[in-house]
């Protein structure tokens, strides 16, 4: 038998890519993200979210809050609702929805092997850019 062989990260569309990149931190965010949209005319609390998402209510709320500061989706009195900022944040969940349905293990393993947050804030502390 031979193993199962997954997608390549740069056989995803690279709008998929570089929403991963620069807007998903974790599979959590990444399943609100799909959540909300599969439900865009609903409204949803952090305690809904996270029944469905199977995590903590004070972890769907943190995850609600930041990708509604992300632009992903609108929030009002502690209620949120899909409402992507710009039509390209819009076009690339679409593709990121569909890359996820077809290619899950290669969509979680782009999420998991970003740096952390904190990695991430400590490179940039020393990115030097030349001053044009």
């Amino acid at each position: 038998m031979s193993p199962t062989r997954y997608p390549s990260p740069d056989k995803l569309i690279d709008a998929v890519k570089h929403l991963i990149a620069e807007h998903i931190d974790s599979v959590p965010e990444l399943e609100a993200i799909l959540l909300l949209r599969r439900n865009r005319d609903r409204e949803w609390t952090a305690d809904a979210a996270g029944a469905r998402l199977y995590v903590s209510t004070t972890v769907a709320e943190h995850v609600l809050a930041v990708l509604a500061a992300r632009g992903f989706f609108a929030s009002t009195s502690g209620r949120y609702r899909y409402a992507p900022a710009t039509p390209w944040l819009e076009a690339a969940v679409d593709e990121l929805a569909a890359a996820y349905s077809q290619h899950l293990v290669t969509v979680t393993h782009l999420i998991h092997s970003k740096p952390s947050g904190g990695v991430r804030q400590f490179a940039e502390a020393f990115d030097l850019r030349k001053d044009k």
